[in-house]
């Protein structure tokens, strides 16, 4: 294994708080990290990842130790777009309220729990304000300067999804090794609602051909009947963005006397024109637009046939509806189908997709302390590990007191662990280019 396995020191995640007394001790933790490991190793079943926002927590420095944070969760970010908020006014001088405006929003959609709102709230709250009749002043602020902020969160939210990943062997190269490493009967298929470009330079580095739903070379456009006909070749990997992506951009072109309008990708950041989904309650009506549209159906369409299609699911927490829906009915309409969801945390701290998981059988869920399989909750059984089989995702906690045993505790929701555990799957290393400076 690499330096950053042999250096890696799990502890518990933050977040966790399931008790692990109310889970009754019932699923092999090994056991259920082998039938993964057959699933990834399966050169002839269709295999997709959905891979969301959690991910590039999994990016670890060197030694393997803790998460560099590369582009923070929701709450960090949140925090984030508040201090450039303050930049910016204190740059545009004593006559800029940009904080202030915000501070305003905040106030107005704290939620009844007292927690404060996060850039998804204050944004719901925004949009829905500006989209009003007249021309009234709400909040002290005005139509044109509800635009103005909206632009500005989003350019925020924009210039924090330009991370690189770092030059030393991370977990989004571990994922890309693993994707060359399989020669499959059928692409491999990566879903994610993520507007950052980590997969696409873990893909490249290696490299590895991969298509987007673009063609062309000097301005790729976005091009539906290339994804809808599909006769690019099943060595490369589908790369689907559920959300758009910071390099797409709305173009209008006169092309023989007449307008034309398309989304290309482009080399350098999407300027005034940007084709995402920002985080408000208006993602799931874009999510049935095009682009966005072509991309959600692909994901539809991952669940079609008679086979047997497997889905890896990483760092989502199963809070977008629109994403929850197309997954939960293709999963219904294809019994042979199944999903194995990897959560970061405990399963008190996703209710969500247990009570998914716990009326469809074909939906299992790994989290920190405990699983669903087969429709059935409960913890890890003491002794479960596997051993070394299964050093590092897979570890005993430490017991609160001398007459309770060690409960074995998975990693595998940790992207950067996950990596570790496909990284073994591939044999190793992996070579990767890294760009000339």
């Amino acid at each position: 294994m690499s330096k950053a396995t042999d250096a890696a020191t799990p502890t518990a995640p933050a977040e966790a708080t399931t008790s692990v007394k109310s889970l009754l001790p019932v699923h092999d933790a090994a056991q259920q990290a082998r039938n993964l490991r057959q699933v990834l190793q399966d050169d002839k079943q269709r295999i997709g990842c959905l891979l969301g926002a959690g991910c590039p927590l999994g990016v670890y420095d060197a030694e393997g130790r803790k998460s560099v944070v590369l582009i923070p969760a929701i709450i960090e970010l949140t925090k984030r777009i508040a201090a450039g908020l303050q930049a910016a006014d204190s740059a545009a001088g004593p006559t800029s309220k940009l904080k202030a405006s915000w501070d305003s929003l905040c106030a107005e959609c704290k939620p009844s729990d007292s927690q404060d709102p996060t850039v998804e709230d204050v944004l719901t709250e925004l949009r829905t304000l500006s989209s009003r009749r007249g021309t009234a002043q709400i909040l002290g602020m005005t139509k044109q300067e509800m635009r103005e902020l909206d632009d500005k969160v989003c350019a925020l939210i924009s210039a924090e999804m330009r991370k690189p990943l770092p030059t030393y062997r991370n977990s989004y190269n571990r994922f890309a090794s693993w994707i060359g490493g399989v020669h499959r009967n059928s692409p491999a298929e990566i879903f994610t609602p993520n507007y950052d470009l980590l997969f696409e330079q873990a893909l490249e580095q290696h490299p590895l051909p991969h298509f987007d739903g673009f063609v062309g070379s000097r301005e790729p456009w976005f091009d539906l009947a290339s994804i809808e006909h599909d006769a690019i070749p099943s060595r490369w990997t589908r790369l689907w963005k559920l959300h758009g992506s910071i390099n797409w951009e709305k173009s209008e072109d006169t092309v023989g006397g007449n307008r034309v309008t398309r989304v290309v990708r482009v080399t350098r950041e999407a300027a005034a024109g940007k084709v995402m989904i920002f985080p408000s309650h208006l993602k799931y009506d874009q999510s049935r637009r095009m682009p966005y549209l072509a991309m959600l159906d692909r994901l539809r369409a991952f669940f079609h046939g008679k086979d047997a299609p497997r889905l890896v699911v990483c760092g989502y927490s199963f809070l977008d509806d629109h994403l929850n829906e197309v997954l939960l009915d293709g999963l219904r309409g294809n019994r042979n189908a199944q999903c194995f969801a990897l959560m970061y945390s405990g399963l008190n701290d996703h209710p969500r997709v247990v009570d998914y998981a716990e009326r469809q059988g074909n939906l299992t869920v790994l989290a920190w302390d405990g699983a669903v399989v087969g429709t059935r909750v409960g913890g890890y059984r003491a002794g479960t590990t596997g051993g070394q089989e299964h050093v590092p995702w897979l570890e005993d906690a430490v017991p609160e007191n001398d007459s309770e045993d060690a409960r074995p505790r998975s990693r595998l929701g940790d992207f950067h662990y996950f990596g570790l555990f496909l990284e073994q799957l591939c044999g190793g290393g992996g070579h990767v280019t890294q760009p000339a400076v």
